[in-house]
């Protein structure tokens, strides 16, 4: 599988929309993912991992607990993997249940 576009949406550390093109990468074969701690390098992986296989690529995160805390209430949480697979083109989008914020009139009235 070669990963050509991830786009994360309200996912992990991202409060907005943030896209990887692994086609900027040319031709090679390997790469690194590094930056400092807290820099969203897991979630990275996370993203590839939740698209595919529906799951965080770790045991203590999954569906509800990969949205953004830092997301406004009304954005969708959602991530998209396009990528080659014997040289066949997949696009994958995939959004964890989520529960709608309620809205401050709502929670007045109750």
């Amino acid at each position: 599988m070669k990963p050509l576009k991830l786009t994360m949406q309200a996912f992990g550390p991202y409060a907005d929309s943030e896209s990887i093109d692994f086609t900027e990468l040319g031709n090679r074969t390997m790469f690194v993912i590094s930056g400092k701690t807290g820099s969203g390098k897991t979630t990275i992986f996370d993203g590839i991992s939740y698209a595919i296989y529906g799951k965080a690529s770790g045991e203590d995160r999954n569906g509800p607990e990969l949205r953004s805390q830092f997301a406004k209430n009304n954005t969708l949480t959602e991530i998209s993997l396009e990528f080659i697979l014997r040289n066949k083109r997949y696009y994958i989008t995939r959004s964890p249940q989520q529960e709608k914020k309620k809205s401050a009139a709502m929670a007045r009235r109750q």
